[in-house]
């Protein structure tokens, strides 16, 4: 093992480790703070009003994702022109889906509740939640092309401040307006736009050096309509990719509420454990981005091969703790985050796959750090269209003979198919490393 670049790869990756660590901990806190009322329904409407607000956010993660490839591989060439064109193109593509989606949201919240389900206290909640939550979509969008940039740079203290400020201001309000108001399901809602247009000011001042230019050069980078072409090329694919991934959650979810109230809510908790789990492996699969688009822009398959070695021992390594945590201590986890006594009960049933959840899905994060790196979108895309099949079908074979277990079953298949299907392209990587800059 070289230890030179085991801390290189540590040095990205633990400042993103420990600012994804506070992203779930947004939603444990909203969870936790409506587990503490009367009916589990204020706790599944954040469950359910979160998912649709993700699903709809979650598709435009291209935008973060592939502003983080491209600039990488400008820092690989030393193209460091090309940076302040890049942001400017990706800043215009985030403020035109943000209007895109305050025009359509409402109908595409009717469209999510019809295929939900649930009591109509349910959907009424649920759209307190997401009618106010719509109100940040401007500061999710351009947030996402501040973050891709700083990614890409690998300023990864910067984007553990920005996370760091978004999200633990987004708990404070949380809890301020749980303890002050009589909001609850509003507050919870209220608290997260604010946050979200006050960690937006302090990503575009981190930037600062890349949008404090003239008109004219903003211009010229928004007329080079080859530029476009390329961005919505990768754009497309990884839009794709995340619909298909949005979609596998979304059903879950969907497929939890048939189950009532009760399971819907214990399983809103098991996805947070597991959304804990998964960010904070994220850090690895972040760095191993940076770095493979790097390695790539300057056609070195030696150090691709390195720093993805490097990359995935940290991951196992972080894994193997996570199950460990969640076997000992998952049921306080679930105790910590609701008094509703018959959601208590009800974990231990299910907390094992929770518990298995970090060594399944690990490889599929790391993969998905590689191929976002190097801009490789189209096997990424078809990777996710296979396993989304596969997830399907196992969903719609095993759910109707072992209901709940059958749906966290068909999770774990899910992620391994997009683990398998990845690593059987990973060799067109290396290809692409050897060939030399046309």
């Amino acid at each position: 093992m070289d230890f030179a670049n085991q801390r290189k790869v540590y040095a990205l990756a633990l400042p993103i480790m420990l600012s994804n660590a506070t992203v779930p901990l947004v939603g444990i806190v909203d969870t936790a703070v409506m587990g503490r009322m009367e009916s589990p329904a204020f706790m599944s409407a954040v469950a359910v009003g979160a998912v649709l607000f993700s699903s709809i956010f979650w598709v435009f993660g291209f935008l973060k994702m592939g502003t983080g490839g491209l600039v990488a591989q400008a820092v690989g060439r030393d193209d460091t022109a090309n940076l302040q064109a890049i942001f400017a193109r990706a800043v215009t593509i985030a403020l035109s889906l943000a209007f895109f989606i305050l025009v359509l949201g409402t109908p595409l919240l009717a469209a999510g509740l019809w295929a939900m389900g649930g009591s109509d206290e349910l959907h009424a909640l649920t759209a307190q939640y997401f009618h106010i939550r719509l109100l940040g979509a401007p500061a999710t969008l351009l947030t996402y092309a501040v973050l891709g940039t700083l990614i890409g740079q690998q300023r990864m203290k910067q984007v553990f401040w920005l996370q760091l400020v978004l999200n633990l201001l987004n708990v404070a309000l949380n809890l301020l307006f749980f303890q002050f108001t009589d909001w609850h399901v509003k507050g919870v809602a209220l608290a997260t736009i604010l946050s979200e247009y006050i960690a937006l000011a302090l990503g575009l001042y981190l930037v600062k050096p890349l949008w404090h230019v003239s008109l004219n050069h903003w211009a010229k980078a928004l007329k080079n309509t080859q530029a476009f072409v390329q961005f919505f090329s990768i754009s497309a694919d990884l839009f794709i990719r995340t619909v298909c991934l949005t979609f596998a959650f979304y059903w879950i979810t969907a497929l939890s509420s048939r189950f009532g109230d009760t399971t819907l809510a214990l399983n809103a908790i098991l996805v947070q454990m597991l959304h804990f789990a998964s960010y904070a492996l994220d850090g690895f699969a972040i760095a191993v981005e940076t770095l493979a688009g790097n390695a790539l822009g300057k056609r070195n398959r030696n150090a691709l091969l390195r720093d993805v070695k490097a990359c995935a021992w940290g991951a196992m390594g972080m894994a193997i703790l996570f199950t460990v945590f969640y076997a000992l201590f998952g049921q306080w986890v679930v105790n910590s985050m609701t008094t509703i006594g018959d959601v208590r009960q009800l974990a231990p049933l299910f907390l094992f796959w929770i518990v298995m959840g970090p060594l399944v899905g690990v490889w599929s994060f790391l993969f998905d750090g590689i191929y976002i790196g190097t801009t490789h979108t189209k096997e990424m895309r078809n990777g996710m269209l296979i396993s989304l099949v596969v997830f399907v079908v196992t969903a719609e074979l095993i759910v109707p003979l072992w209901g709940n277990h059958g749906l966290w079953l068909s999770y774990h298949v899910f992620m391994v198919a997009r683990a398998l299907t990845l690593s059987a392209w990973f060799p067109r990587i290396l290809k692409a490393a050897e060939r030399p800059l046309s």
